[in-house]
């Protein structure tokens, strides 16, 4: 179904995916900048790292439950309990006098927001062919992008001069709202297929996901304690993932059917999304670093500059979504993307100045958002293209899923680096060159991975039917 086609309860069932989706990517910044004024109010230092850490955990699990039970459950109600859940988890963390009491809770929200950020492009494949896709794919990029850059000004809007609990509680008025566009507008179509939920390998899978993320959270930026039980939970990580691979190969309705990686656009698609991943939440993590402490510009200032980032990013996933939208070729927009990502950080880790004109640095942070919009828009819909419509929702929800065990890993990585370049107790300078280094080896990794995805075209007819 292309756009011509979307009548007024399509778009309006849009409208309410987008409204939780945009929650869901501001709720991470929001969230963030409230922190201080939150420890203030009901302490937990030493839970600090954990706020984060299990609201990660918890994005990461549902992305690939939610893609599996919608095939096999109306989608309606998928995306309804999807809201339902990050409201819920909303309501309780504002409601929090403890801070263990606010990290469980974050659990709950981080639930419901990974299941939305997988439907939201699993909801595009309902209404649209793939070429017809990416132009909207691009909108969620935008999305994004708006979200990252109004995110820490509301978050200490609200921290600062209501309350920290309103960062919570402010996304509930729009999740009703989403809600009942969702609920009114979203056909109520039969599930695409007919199976069981393969609850087995949903246990299996939390039994390597969440210790495999746990034990490089123990090695990451937050260092949750002892790297030595890291260690530990990464073995125990990898022993469970052996037994759910077993496990999914032999059952006969599995969570995520393991031969769809012999398809070659979805398993580079997915590649790429694993070190896109980091890249990305690298340069988010580091670069402000870069702009207060090396350059010297005040946090406000330099949340000013990162505007330009988030213009370039925003107007590069829709020029690119409406480009491939046009001539349907994928293929050497992400290669141009990845090269120039590539040039950007290794230049970044050879000769990171000092300083720097603020003319050219608006301009080099421009060139590098241009860079991750091909990424931010075409990834989902690359990886859909060659999928049988029955296992839309778990393709969608699997390059979700590797872009953030991929983002979870690469920041460690990225971390150890800073930390053995001498980035706390030398140079903070010194540090982030070895970080833009280890970041060049990913977008070099980025690269080679989309060299070797196939040259095709996205397809202009759609699979599956939505009055």
């Amino acid at each position: 179904m292309g756009e011509g086609r979307l009548g007024r309860g399509g778009k309006l069932t849009l409208v309410g995916v987008f409204i939780g989706l945009f929650l869901a990517a501001l709720d991470q910044t929001v969230v963030a900048t409230a922190l201080p004024r939150i420890l203030e109010e009901i302490g937990g230092q030493a839970w600090y790292g954990w706020v984060g850490a299990t609201y990660l955990l918890g994005s990461t699990l549902s992305a690939p439950i939610a893609g599996r039970l919608v095939e096999i459950v109306p989608r309606r109600a998928v995306l309804l309990g999807s809201l339902f859940l990050f409201g819920v988890g909303s309501a309780l963390c504002g409601l929090s006098s403890t801070f263990l009491e606010l990290v469980l809770y974050r659990l709950v929200q981080g639930i419901g927001g990974g299941a939305l950020f997988s439907l939201a492009f699993t909801t595009l494949a309902w209404f649209f062919p793939p070429r017809e896709r990416s132009r909207w794919a691009g909108l969620i990029g935008a999305i994004f992008g708006v979200a990252s850059a109004v995110g820490p000004p509301i978050g200490g809007y609200l921290a600062y001069y209501l309350s920290w609990r309103w960062a919570f509680w402010g996304n509930l008025p729009f999740l009703f709202a989403a809600f009942g566009f969702v609920w009114r507008f979203l056909p109520g179509h039969a599930p695409a297929e007919r199976g069981s939920f393969d609850g087995v390998g949903a246990i299996l899978l939390a039994g390597w996901t969440v210790p495999f993320l746990l034990a490089f959270s123990f090695w990451g930026p937050e260092r949750l304690g002892d790297p030595l039980w890291g260690t530990v939970l990464f073995m125990v990580g990898v022993i469970f993932l052996g037994i759910w691979v077993r496990h999914e190969l032999r059952v006969r309705s599995p969570l995520f059917e393991l031969r769809l990686v012999q398809v070659s656009t979805f398993r580079h698609a997915a590649i790429a999304g694993f070190f896109f991943g980091p890249v990305f939440l690298g340069g988010v993590t580091f670069f402000p670093l870069y702009l207060q402490s090396v350059l010297g510009y005040t946090p406000s200032e330099s949340g000013f500059l990162l505007l330009a980032f988030t213009v370039g990013a925003v107007l590069s996933t829709g020029g690119v979504g409406a480009w491939v939208s046009r001539h349907g070729r994928y293929k050497p927009i992400l290669l141009v993307g990845a090269l120039f990502l590539f040039a950007f950080l290794i230049l970044a880790a050879v000769a990171l100045p000092r300083f720097i004109s603020v003319y050219v640095l608006l301009l080099v942070m421009i060139g590098a958002a241009i860079s991750l919009g091909p990424f931010q828009a075409l990834l989902s819909v690359v990886g859909q293209n060659d999928i049988p419509p029955a296992r839309i929702g778990s393709v969608t929800s699997a390059i979700q899923f590797m872009r953030q065990v991929g983002s979870t890993v690469g920041l460690a990585i990225l971390n150890l680096l800073y930390l053995n370049g001498g980035g706390v107790k030398m140079s903070i300078w010194t540090g982030l060159r070895w970080v833009f280094g280890g970041a060049a080896l990913m977008a070099l990794f980025l690269f080679v991975t989309v060299w070797l995805m196939p040259d095709g075209r996205l397809r202009q007819r759609h699979p599956i039917e939505v009055e």
